[in-house]
């Protein structure tokens, strides 16, 4: 094994590390000490792929939500093609990810509103990353809302908020809701903006 093959395995039990760490102490109480006890490794080795404990905890960060993102990918490919059964489909995937394992939770809708300025642009990254990936569908599936001067990104966006709202609650209060009866909550939202968007859609498409 090449130094950087080995490097780049110290670095993932690092992340891996981290997340038992932050999602068990939480961002603000956990320590370099904390971090390497976890993963056998050295503080020689953290400081090797990391400058600090912020650094780690983005690196995290992303960890996480590129495996969300994954999933959800995954679990759309896999759903027929209609814009109310694509809804539930992604909200099941988001609100399973995250009552599985509490230690995402954490690390993604708690703690990364606090943990450095840093985060800042790394969320707002995240967060348009998925608002992308609902446009995208919007787009294919009610082309001419451009016509009543709706912007699918702007609209995604709104709905990922809202999602990620509902969501952090959720957490906060321990998932003790039922995860049918928050699904069922949240789909409301993106029912009614699918309900409106098809009726303007097929408005324009009559004007065409």
């Amino acid at each position: 094994m090449d130094p950087q093959e080995r490097q780049r395995q110290r670095q993932a039990r690092l992340i891996e590390a981290g997340l038992a760490v932050f999602g068990d102490q939480g961002y603000h109480h956990s320590t370099v000490r904390d971090v390497c006890g976890r993963a056998q490794l050295t503080s020689r080795y953290f400081y090797e792929s990391f400058d600090s404990m912020e650094a780690l905890f983005r690196a995290v960060y992303i960890s996480v939500n590129r495996e969300l993102m994954q999933a959800t990918v995954l679990t759309l490919a896999q759903c027929e093609p209609q814009p109310e059964k694509l809804a539930e489909a992604a909200l099941r995937t988001f609100l399973t990810f995250v009552r599985d394992d509490p230690r995402r939770a954490r690390v993604a809708l708690i703690d990364a509103l606090n943990a450095g300025e840093g985060m800042a642009s790394v969320t707002d990254q995240t967060t348009q990353d998925f608002a992308h990936l609902i446009a995208g569908f919007m787009q294919q599936m009610f082309p001419r809302l451009a016509q009543h001067k709706l912007d699918h990104l702007m609209m995604a966006s709104g709905l990922v908020g809202a999602c990620t709202r509902v969501t952090t609650q959720w957490v906060v209060d321990k998932c003790r809701t039922p995860l049918d009866d928050v699904l069922r909550n949240v789909l409301m939202l993106f029912h009614a903006t699918i309900a409106h968007a098809r009726t303007l859609d097929q408005a324009a498409a009559k004007q065409d």
